[in-house]
C-alpha cells in the first residue's frame, strides 16, 4: 500500500507546502471555518466599540456597506475557475460575513438579532465548509483538482505555457490524472510534451513525475498524469499468469506502469522488437514475461531460436515451447519449414472464409521468437535471410507474429525493412544515439530517455505497439521479476513452463508438423588435425588447388547460368546490359553468360549492334531449361576460367598447334549425357550416407575433390556442379561448416540432425 500511495502523496505534499492549508490531523482541517467565525465576532465587537455611536456610526455603516459590496463582487470574480457550486458557496460566504460585520458595527454583537444571526447563520456556514472539506477528503476529486491545478498554475509560465489550465479527471491511490486545456491557436499538445521537464521543475517534483500525452480528439488539449517515478525502481514480483486457459487475443500482463496500472498488452497482428543493452533485462524481463503469458493461452504456440546463448536464456521455458533451436542447422530448418507452411495456412484460412486469423478460427496462433537476432543473420545464407524477411511480411496474414531481441537495431545488425515493421519495446541503453533505433516515432517526439537508466534498473522499459493507450506509450514500465537471483528465477520459470507444457495443447496440423518438443543436442564433430602431406602429395598440391578453383567456379557459374536463362526466357530479351543490371554482374561475366546461353541453344547470335540477341525458347520452357542448366553447367566456361600458366608463351598464325595434354583434354570433355542420373532424393541420400560414414570414422573434414566423394558423385550420375550445389546447400543449413584457406575450401561436418528429418520426409 505504501508504494501505491506515493504518487498521490507526491502531489498533495507539494501542494500543501505552497498553499498553506495543511493540517496535522483530520480534525485539524475542520478548524479554520470556526476560527474565522470567532475572528468575525471579535472584529464586530471592536468595530462597534470604536464607531458604533453617533455621529461616527453613519460613516462606519456606509464604509462597511461599500466594503461588503466590493469584497462580495471580488470573490465572485476571483473564483471564476471553480465549479459553480464552489463559486456560489464562496461568494455567499463572503457576502454574509461582510453584511453581518456591518450590522454588528451598528448594533453591537450582543443584540438579539445580531447574536442570533452569528450563532445560527455563522455556524451553518462554518458547518457547510466542514462538509465540503470532508467530502473532498473522501475522494470526490475536487481537492485533488485544486491541488493539481494549483501546482500547474505556479509552474506554467516558467514552462512557457501561459494561459493553459489543468483540471483533474481521476484520482487514485497512486496517480492523479488530469486534462490540460491549452490556449486555442497558440499552443498544442506537442508544446506541452516538450515542456514536461520544465513543468516538473516548476512543480518541484522528481524528474519523470509528469507524463503529457496528446488528446486525439482535440489539438488544444492534452492528457496529464502525475505519478511517482520512484515506485518502479525496485523489482516487482511476478503475480502469476493473468488469464490461464484463455485466448492469446486477450491482453498479456507483462508488468506495471509507473502510474500503477498493469501493462495489458494485446500482442496479436503485429511484430515486436525488444532492444536494450547487456544487463538491461530485455531477455529476462521482456522475452520471459511475454512468452510466459503466451504459453498459458490455449490457442498459441511459441517457436524460439537462440544461436547465441544456447539454453542460457530460453532453456527454463523449454517445456512450454513447441520448438526450441540453438544451432544453425535447426534454426535454418525451422525458418524454411515455417516459410513453406505460411502459404498453406493462408489458403486454409481463405477456404474457411477468414480474411485473417481470429480466435476460434481453427488455427493455432504462431509466435517466432529469435533471441540475439544479429547473430542469426550472420549465420544465414542470403536465401534464408530472404525467407526470414518474407516470414515477417507474410506471417501476420497466416496467424502469427515475430519477436526479435537485440542490443542495437541499426542497419548493421538488422535490415531496415524488418525494423520498420516492428512495434517497439526498449529497455535501458548506454548511448543516447541508440534511442532512435529502439523507440517509435511518437516516443521520440515525447522525449523518452531510456539511456538514463543504462543497466541500473533491469526490467524498466518503454512499450509502444498496436494496443498501447495514447496515455501510456511514453510512460515507463517495470516488467515482473521472477526471483532475487538466477537460480531462483530459473526454477520459478521452469516450474511455470511445466504447468503449461506445449505437449498438452491441442494444435492444428500445421503446428504439429512444425513442432519438435524434444530438441536433440547438436553433436559437434571432434577436431581432427589434417595429416601431414607426403612429398608426392605436396608436389601435386598446386594442381589440386587449380582443380578446386575450376570446379567451384563451374558450380557458381552453373547457378548464375540458370538464373540468366530463366531471366532472358521470361522477358524474351537478351543483352549484356540487361544481365548486368538484373543479375548485378560485370560486363565480362555478362558476355560470358550470353556465350554460354548461345552454346546451350537458349539465345541466338548477336545482332548487327553486337549487343542484343534473339531468345530461342518460349516462356513456358524457362523453368525447365534453367533447372537443366543449373545441374549441368557449362564446362567450356569452366575451362576458359583457368588462368594462363605462362603469359609469355605466345603463338602466331602459322605456328604448329600443340596437342593437349591428357588433363587438358579431360577438362574440355562435357558430362556424359547418356548416363541416367538417380532421382534427386536418391542422389542426395548417397551423399548423406557418406557424410554419416565420415562422421562415424572420425574423419569430419574433406574437400569437394575428395576421392570418396567423387566416387559417390559418379555413382549418382551427376556432375561436379551438382555436388558443389549440394555442399553449398548443406553449408547454408548448418550441416557443414565451410572454412576457406586461400583458394581451397575445406568442409567440416557440424550437425547431421537435419539429414534425419530429410530422410523422414522422403519416407513419408
Amino acid at each position: 500500500m505504501a508504494r501505491k500511495t506515493q504518487s498521490l502523496q507526491l502531489v498533495q505534499d507539494a501542494t500543501m507546502e505552497r498553499i498553506a492549508v495543511s493540517a496535522v490531523s483530520k480534525v485539524g482541517v475542520l478548524v479554520p471555518p470556526w476560527a474565522v467565525l470567532g475572528l468575525e465576532a471579535a472584529g464586530g465587537a471592536v468595530s462597534h466599540a470604536m464607531w458604533g455611536a453617533a455621529p461616527a456610526v453613519t460613516w462606519a455603516a456606509a464604509g462597511c456597506t461599500l466594503g461588503s459590496t466590493l469584497l462580495t463582487a471580488l470573490t465572485w470574480l476571483a473564483t471564476h475557475r471553480r465549479r459553480m457550486l464552489g463559486r456560489v458557496h464562496s461568494t455567499v460566504t463572503a457576502g454574509a460575513a461582510t453584511s453581518w460585520f456591518t450590522v454588528a458595527t451598528i448594533t453591537g454583537v450582543t443584540a438579539d438579532t445580531t447574536a442570533g444571526a452569528l450563532f445560527f447563520g455563522g455556524a451553518t456556514l462554518a458547518l457547510s465548509w466542514n462538509i465540503r472539506t470532508v467530502i473532498r477528503g473522501q475522494g470526490d476529486g475536487e481537492s485533488s483538482e485544486d491541488a493539481l491545478g494549483s501546482l500547474f498554475d505556479r509552474a506554467k509560465e516558467q514552462a512557457g505555457l501561459k494561459g493553459a489550465r489543468v483540471r483533474a479527471t481521476e484520482v487514485t491511490d497512486h496517480k492523479v490524472k488530469g486534462q490540460m486545456q491549452l490556449p486555442a491557436g497558440e499552443k498544442t499538445a506537442e508544446d506541452a510534451i516538450k515542456a514536461t521537464d520544465r513543468i516538473e521543475s516548476g512543480m518541484r517534483l522528481p524528474p519523470g513525475s509528469v507524463i503529457v500525452a496528446r488528446d486525439d480528439d482535440r489539438a488544444d488539449r492534452a492528457h496529464v498524469t502525475v505519478s511517482d517515478p520512484r515506485a518502479i525502481r525496485r523489482p516487482i514480483a511476478w503475480p502469476g499468469p493473468s488469464r490461464p486457459g484463455g485466448s492469446v487475443d486477450e491482453p498479456l500482463r507483462i508488468g506495471i506502469y509507473q502510474d500503477g496500472d498493469e501493462v495489458e498488452y494485446r500482442f496479436v497482428g503485429h511484430h515486436l522488437q525488444i532492444m536494450g543493452m547487456t544487463g538491461s533485462g530485455k531477455s529476462i524481463g521482456g522475452a520471459w514475461n511475454i512468452v510466459a503469458e503466451i504459453i498459458t493461452r490455449v490457442d498459441a504456440a511459441v517457436f524460439s531460436i537462440d544461436v547465441s546463448k544456447d539454453d542460457q536464456t530460453m532453456g527454463p521455458l523449454n517445456a512450454g515451447l513447441h520448438r526450441f533451436e540453438t544451432g544453425k542447422a535447426g534454426a535454418v530448418d525451422l525458418i524454411r519449414a515455417m516459410h513453406a507452411a505460411i502459404p498453406e495456412r493462408t489458403k486454409w484460412l481463405a477456404a474457411h472464409g477468414y480474411q485473417a486469423w481470429e480466435p476460434g478460427c481453427g488455427l493455432t496462433y504462431w509466435y517466432l521468437h529469435i533471441e540475439e537476432v544479429p547473430k542469426l543473420f550472420n549465420e544465414l545464407a542470403g536465401e534464408d535471410e530472404e525467407r526470414l524477411a518474407e516470414i515477417l511480411k507474410e506471417i501476420r496474414s497466416a496467424g502469427g507474429s515475430v519477436i526479435l531481441s537485440l542490443q542495437r537495431a541499426d542497419y548493421t545488425q538488422i535490415p531496415t525493412l524488418i525494423r520498420s515493421q516492428m512495434a517497439k519495446m526498449c529497455f535501458g541503453l548506454s548511448d543516447p544515439d541508440d534511442v532512435k533505433y529502439g523507440v517509435s516515432a511518437r516516443q521520440r517526439k515525447a522525449g523518452v530517455e531510456p539511456h538514463e537508466w543504462e543497466d541500473h534498473y533491469p526490467g524498466m522499459a518503454y512499450l509502444d505497439g498496436k494496443s498501447v493507450r495514447s496515455t501510456h506509450y511514453a510512460m515507463p514500465l517495470r516488467t515482473f521479476s521472477w526471483g532475487t537471483g538466477s537460480a531462483e528465477a530459473n526454477a520459478a520459470m521452469a516450474s511455470h513452463a511445466a504447468r503449461f507444457p506445449a505437449a498438452a495443447k491441442d494444435v492444428d496440423h500445421f503446428t504439429a508438423a512444425l513442432s519438435r518438443l524434444r530438441t536433440p543436442t547438436p553433436v559437434q564433430a571432434p577436431a581432427v588435425a589434417p595429416p601431414t602431406a607426403s612429398p608426392a602429395l605436396r608436389a601435386r598440391e598446386d594442381d589440386v588447388v587449380q582443380d578446386e578453383e575450376r570446379e567451384a567456379f563451374a558450380a557458381d557459374f552453373a547457378e548464375l547460368l540458370g538464373d540468366a536463362a530463366e531471366l532472358v526466357i521470361a522477358v524474351q530479351h537478351a543483352s549484356p546490359q540487361m544481365l548486368q543490371r538484373k543479375l548485378r554482374v560485370g560486363r565480362e561475366d555478362s558476355l560470358r553468360l550470353l556465350e554460354a546461353l548461345e552454346r546451350k541453344g537458349v539465345v541466338g547470335p548477336a545482332g548487327d549492334d553486337g549487343e542484343g540477341r534473339p531468345v530461342l525458347m518460349n516462356a513456358a520452357d524457362g523453368a525447365e531449361a534453367a533447372a537443366r542448366l543449373r545441374d549441368s553447367g557449362d564446362p567450356v566456361a569452366a575451362a576458359l576460367r583457368t588462368d594462363d600458366p605462362d603469359p609469355a608463351v605466345t603463338a602466331g598464325a602459322g605456328d604448329r598447334v600443340q596437342e593437349p595434354t591428357d588433363a587438358e583434354a579431360e577438362s574440355l570433355v562435357t558430362e556424359d549425357d547418356d548416363r541416367e542420373p538417380m532421382t534427386p532424393a536418391a542422389a542426395r541420400g548417397l551423399v548423406y550416407d557418406w557424410l554419416r560414414h565420415r562422421q562415424e570414422s572420425r574423419r569430419p573434414s574433406f574437400t569437394a575433390s575428395d576421392s570418396e566423394l567423387t566416387a559417390v558423385r559418379n555413382r549418382s550420375g551427376n556432375g561436379r556442379a551438382w555436388i558443389y550445389k549440394v555442399l553449398k546447400d548443406l553449408t547454408a543449413r548448418g550441416v557443414l561448416r565451410a572454412d576457406k584457406s586461400g583458394s581451397s575450401t575445406t568442409f567440416t561436418i557440424a550437425d547431421l540432425s537435419p539429414l534425419d528429418r530429410d530422410d523422414l520426409g522422403h519416407a513419408a
